[in-house]
């Protein structure tokens, strides 16, 4: 589990990294999942949960116990402002530090391989777009909706594949 934990962690962090651009300003609406994600047309199913994850002010999901096949997402908040309900930003940036106090980003990995220590695909969101999630706390249980947005494979190139992601994560 430290392992897929470490392969999450740096996957966040080459979001960091990312630098594409798209004309789309808005967000794509769609259903939105009510406990998991989607990834074009595949749905996913939140087994796990929790906050600091990925590191401080994170929230992270995996579809099932960490191991071969693991799907996760990870949503980011500012690293100082911590998690709090409101609307925010849906952003790529390069650094935790960066995200403004109503801003927030988040990645997600599919298809985890324990022989490489690597997922088949990484995404993030395509920089550019207008999208914000929602995030409420009930019970002291962070629960972000993020509608529907366009993200993109790393490492980005002529070969990336673009895609649709949608997801309502849970803290458990």
């Amino acid at each position: 589990m430290k392992n897929v934990l470490k392969i999450t962690v740096f996957a966040i962090m080459t979001v960091f990294m990312v630098n594409c651009s798209s004309n789309e300003d808005d967000g794509l609406g769609g259903n939105i999942p009510s406990n998991g994600w989607r990834i074009g047309s595949t749905n996913y199913t939140t087994v796990l949960a929790m906050r600091n994850l990925a590191g401080p002010n994170t929230l992270g999901a995996f579809d099932k116990v960490p191991g071969d096949g693991t799907n996760t997402v990870a949503v980011i908040f500012n690293n100082t402002a911590g998690i709090a309900a409101g609307t925010y930003k849906i952003v790529t940036t390069g650094d935790q530090s960066d995200l403004l106090a109503d801003e927030i980003m988040f990645g997600t990995n599919i298809n985890y391989n324990n022989t490489t220590g690597h997922y088949e695909k990484e995404f993030v969101p395509v920089i550019g777009q207008n999208v914000s999630a929602t995030v409420t706390i009930t019970g002291g249980k962070v629960k972000v909706v993020i509608p529907e947005i366009n993200i993109v494979s790393l490492p980005i190139s002529a070969s990336s594949t673009t895609n649709t992601f949608a997801g309502t994560i849970i803290e458990q």
